[in-house]
């Protein structure tokens, strides 16, 4: 059994949304100390771009068009992307809240990892699209400034749950902490550690949740 820690802050050590994460997974290893979990930091990972080979390889199946081997050499880091990600029966996702969105590195991420015919099909009698991917438990730990989780200006967590359910991960959790500006740091300090006893809560159920093991 595996899980997938994708985490999307910069900040290092004065990450919020990586401090939650770490008191989840303090729990989750105590709880089940045989889960293989590994990292994978955005801001700390060379992701492949996402240029003119990327592109047309991505549409040439679409088009009926042969892949150049430089194509075929950028589609083939892109599906390494999809793999490392199908591959994990649980998967946790930390990251704060830029510009009420998420990231630029996590956005990259998920233009890589979105594909057709890989992770989400099309049905055209439906007009619907629809995920290739195995459902499996994922828990979002979300942190923000000062935006209400369903305020009207909140653009992470409806586009994080649709990127997920585009690919056929439905079995969604979060953890929000949206008010982490404080007039002080001491303030602050109090504030996020309040959070780490819903984070431990949140990881026993999370691991109470089948996983989703591949076929």
């Amino acid at each position: 059994m595996s899980l997938l820690h994708i985490h999307a802050s910069p900040k290092g050590a004065r990450s919020a949304s990586l401090r939650l994460a770490d008191a989840f997974l303090d729990e989750v290893r105590r709880l089940e100390p045989d889960l293989e979990i590994t990292r994978l930091d955005l801001f700390d990972t060379d992701l492949p771009e996402f240029g003119a080979d990327s592109a047309i390889a991505k549409f040439a199946p679409l088009f009926g068009e042969t892949r150049t081997p430089a194509q075929e050499a950028a589609w083939e880091a892109v599906l390494a992307q999809i793999e490392r990600l199908d591959a994990a029966d649980r998967i946790l996702l930390s990251t704060p809240m830029w510009n009420y969105s998420i990231p630029y590195r996590l956005k990259h991420y998920f233009d890589l990892v979105l594909q057709p015919r890989v992770t989400f099909g099309y049905d055209p009698q439906k007009m619907l699209h629809y995920g290739m991917l195995r459902n499996r438990p994922v828990q979002l730990i979300l942190t923000r400034s000062s935006v209400l989780p369903g305020d009207f200006a909140d653009f992470q967590l409806p586009y994080l749950k649709f990127a997920f359910d585009m690919m056929g991960i439905r079995d969604l959790s979060v953890l929000a902490a949206w008010r982490t500006t404080r007039p002080t740091p001491e303030a602050r300090e109090d504030y996020i550690a309040s959070f780490e006893p819903q984070a431990r809560d949140a990881a026993a159920a999370f691991l109470a949740r089948p996983a989703g093991k591949p076929d």
